[in-house]
């Protein structure tokens, strides 16, 4: 009985840690009070299937607030962050779709 308990003691230790690790983006953001910390928020939900996108957030919350014509073309309104975000998720849906082909094929 005790092991059981003491698994599922780490178990849940790992998943809060996980948890708040995945989500230190969006927390340095709302800390630094990014100006697209609403935005980071958004697409960090997105990062828990991708830690590349992860990473890339990371870099954006550090970075603070950026001119780049590129940045603003796809957040500098709110139209374009909604676009930003489907874009972000159709890609992550396309993604997983095609692994989970390539598991079934294999």
């Amino acid at each position: 009985m005790v092991a059981g308990a003491t698994a599922l003691s780490i178990a849940v230790w790992v998943f809060l840690f996980l948890c708040v690790f995945n989500f230190l983006p969006a927390v340095l953001a709302y800390v630094d009070r990014h100006p697209d910390r609403h935005l980071l928020a958004a697409l960090n939900v997105l990062s828990l299937f991708s830690f590349a996108l992860w990473i890339a957030l990371m870099a954006w919350a550090r970075a603070g607030h950026s001119n780049h014509p590129m940045i603003r073309r796809f957040a500098g309104s709110r139209q374009d962050r909604r676009r930003l975000v489907a874009s972000v998720f159709v890609l992550m849906l396309a993604g997983s779709a095609g692994t989970a082909v390539a598991m079934v094929a294999a």
